[in-house]
C-alpha cells in the first residue's frame, strides 16, 4: 500500500505579519510525496512584484519564469523560496518547481524541493489573490496542483 501526502497539494502564501517594514509570509508547497514551508520576511509590495512576474504564464510553450524569496545565505534572517515556472511539452502543460529552505535560527535546518503541475487558469486565479492579500495585508493565496 502507497501512502499519500494529507497536505492539499499546491502552493500556498500566507500573510502572517504584517509590520511596518516587511510583510512576514509563510509559504507552502506539497505535492504527493514531499511539502516543505518557508517563514519569509518579505518586502512590502514583494507579493505584487511576483504576481506581475508570473501574470499571464505561459505566454508560450518556451515560456519560463522564476522569482525567489528571501535569501538562502543563512547569515540572512528568514528563509528562502525559488519558484520556477515552466512549460514541459508543446501542450503547454506547466510545470512548477519549488525549493523551500526554512531559517535555521527560528526552526531545525531544513530544505525542500519538488515539483508540481498546474493550469493556466489557477495561476491567473492565484495572481488576482496575490494581489488582494498584498492590499489587506492578510489572508492566503493558494495555487492547486493538478494530476
Amino acid at each position: 500500500m502507497t501512502e499519500q501526502w494529507q497536505q492539499p497539494q499546491g502552493l500556498s502564501i500566507k500573510v502572517v505579519d504584517s509590520d511596518d517594514d516587511y510583510l512576514g509570509i509563510d509559504i507552502q508547497a506539497a505535492n504527493k510525496r514531499f511539502a516543505g514551508t518557508a517563514r519569509i520576511y518579505a518586502g512590502r509590495d514583494e507579493l505584487s512584484e511576483f504576481a506581475n512576474q508570473i501574470s499571464g504564464f505561459p505566454a508560450n510553450v518556451q515560456d519560463e519564469r522564476t522569482y525567489e524569496f528571501g535569501s538562502p545565505d543563512p547569515s540572512m534572517a528568514g528563509g528562502y523560496c525559488k519558484l520556477r515556472f515552466q512549460c514541459v511539452d508543446q501542450a503547454g502543460h506547466v510545470l512548477i518547481v519549488i525549493v523551500v529552505e526554512d531559517d535555521d535560527g527560528r526552526y531545525p535546518p531544513g530544505k525542500a524541493e519538488l515539483n508540481f503541475g498546474a493550469e493556466p487558469a489557477g495561476i491567473d486565479r492565484f495572481v488576482k489573490r496575490l494581489r488582494e492579500i498584498e492590499l489587506e495585508r492578510s489572508g492566503e493565496a493558494v495555487l492547486k496542483a493538478v494530476a
